[in-house]
């Protein structure tokens, strides 16, 4: 297995040592802010046990491909560092996993999680094992907790940025409209209004970033189906959305799969989706997730959708900023 070297980590990372974030009033000491990009993983252990089969099964993991892109493009991008040979320069990289295997010291397989332990605002995963076969075993069977580990730290540090520097007019607009609260990137400044309806975009030419908010009555359970979620989402970009050329508009990519994940966070339930949109009568395409609310409140469905348009750059961290932006929804208490 081709191993990531850690080099490019180091010159962001020394920089960024020299640099001090804001003074942690709990613990009453200094942290630097994290380095590296979003989505960096570097992973901290033996290189005999990375380079080994095993090791291959948590490279696998971090590695595969991100659901709802056109083109192949890993979760993660990964670097490793031996455990041994741990540099001080590296330690303030925003996602972390160590791991350590010794059956002197562990009896069985077990993964724990930290923050903020050399810098801000930091994630790291610690995996433990007393042998190889309980480390192939515990990274296996915790997979989608770690991942929703990073992908939930990733999100906070995007909506901390954009709380910095957001589009609070769109912000109120929302409110007005919908009565919930999210926060809205300061680049997605122009913005369409329609009867339920409410699109932003930076209306960029070369990597385009859309966020679309509609709401409808909720009828029951059936609602959430993938099917009548597509079904409801065409018919609303059809109305609502569209294309460059003469009578085209804005639809789902049917031929491409669409995952559906059911969710209920703090008793709000939701279930988001993430596919290809395309548009009917013309050549444009990309990638779209969305995440679809129910509004206990008022009986509706409010649906959320990013989408992007860059045909000629990289499309998960872009497609990634706006998720965030669609999980920065909340009902008023």
């Amino acid at each position: 297995m081709k191993i990531l070297n850690s080099l490019r980590f180091g010159i962001v990372a020394l920089l960024s040592i020299l640099i001090f974030s804001c003074k942690d009033k709990s613990t009453n000491s200094w942290q630097p802010s994290v380095t590296g990009s979003a989505f960096d993983v570097l992973v901290v252990g033996s290189p005999k046990i990375w380079q080994s089969p095993e090791g291959k099964a948590l490279f696998d993991i971090l590695n595969r491909d991100m659901p709802g892109l056109p083109q192949s493009e890993p979760m993660f991008t990964i670097s490793f560092t031996s455990d041994k040979d741990f540099p001080s320069f590296l330690r303030p990289v925003r996602n972390i996993i160590m791991f350590n295997i010794d059956e002197g010291i562990y009896t069985q397989g077990r993964i724990s999680y930290s923050r903020n332990k050399w810098a801000k605002p930091q994630a790291i995963v610690t995996v433990t094992a007393p042998n190889v076969q309980e480390f192939v075993r515990i990274v296996t069977e915790k997979q989608d907790e770690f991942i929703a580990f990073f992908e939930e730290a990733e999100r906070n540090r995007a909506l901390a940025y954009f709380s910095r520097y957001s589009n609070k007019d769109g912000a109120k607009l929302v409110k007005e409209q919908f009565g919930v609260q999210m926060t809205l990137p300061s680049a997605l400044n122009k913005s369409k209004t329609g009867k339920d309806f409410l699109w932003f975009s930076n209306t960029s030419y070369d990597l385009r970033q859309d966020i679309i908010i509609y709401r409808y009555p909720y009828h029951g359970p059936e609602d959430f189906n993938l099917e009548n979620l597509l079904q409801k989402r065409d018919s609303v970009l059809k109305a609502n959305v569209e294309g460059p050329s003469p009578n085209s508009f804005m639809t789902t990519e049917h031929r491409f799969n669409v995952t559906h994940k059911a969710m209920n966070v703090n008793g709000v339930y939701s279930v988001v989706l993430r596919g290809l949109w395309r548009v009917e009568g013309d050549l444009m395409g990309g990638p779209f997730v969305s995440k679809s609310y129910l509004d206990k409140k008022h009986n509706e469905i409010i649906t959320v959708e990013g989408f992007i348009y860059g045909p000629s750059h990289k499309k998960r961290n872009p497609l990634r900023q706006l998720e965030s932006v669609i999980y920065s929804l909340e009902f008023p208490r």
